[in-house]
This record gives structure tokens, C-alpha cells and sequence, in this order.
């Protein structure tokens, strides 16, 4: 595991900032994680995280978004 997987486990440690259907919403040193919650094939999920962003007051329409798994989590990270 590199560090940038570090920093992220450690993040999911904390409070988060949110919850939707599908995903945990958190802060870390990066930018915003959105843990995917199910075990669905998580490809069909790449739109609906934008949107349900929005269900939390968060608008991440102008951020880069990354695809991560590490672990057995599935994560989308989000940051400038």
C-alpha cells in the first residue's frame, strides 16, 4: 500500500461529512472520498455520485474525480 492509500484509509476513520443511497461522503487530505456503500458492480454508479453529491450540498461539478479500490473499498476521490 502506497501513502496516498494511507492517508485515505485513515480518513475513513473519521465522522463523515454525509451519507446517500449509495455512498459515505468524507473530508480527507486529499479532497473529498465517496466510499461506495454496495457491492454492485460500481461502474453503473459513475454518474449517480455527481448527483447525489448535491443531496449533501456539495457541488463537485468543477472537481477532478478518480476511481480507487483499495482494500475491499471502492471509493471515488474527488479534488482541485
Amino acid at each position: 500500500m502506497n501513502s496516498t492509500h494511507g492517508f485515505l484509509l485513515d480518513s475513513l476513520k473519521e465522522e463523515p461529512i454525509g451519507e446517500t443511497v449509495n455512498f459515505v461522503w468524507y473530508i480527507t487530505d486529499i479532497g473529498i472520498a465517496a466510499l461506495f456503500k454496495g457491492n454492485e458492480i460500481l461502474k453503473t454508479y459513475n454518474v449517480n455520485v455527481e448527483i447525489e453529491a448535491k443531496d449533501i450540498s456539495l457541488d463537485i461539478s468543477k472537481e477532478e474525480k478518480e476511481y480507487c479500490e483499495i482494500e475491499d473499498k471502492k471509493l471515488f476521490i474527488f479534488y482541485s
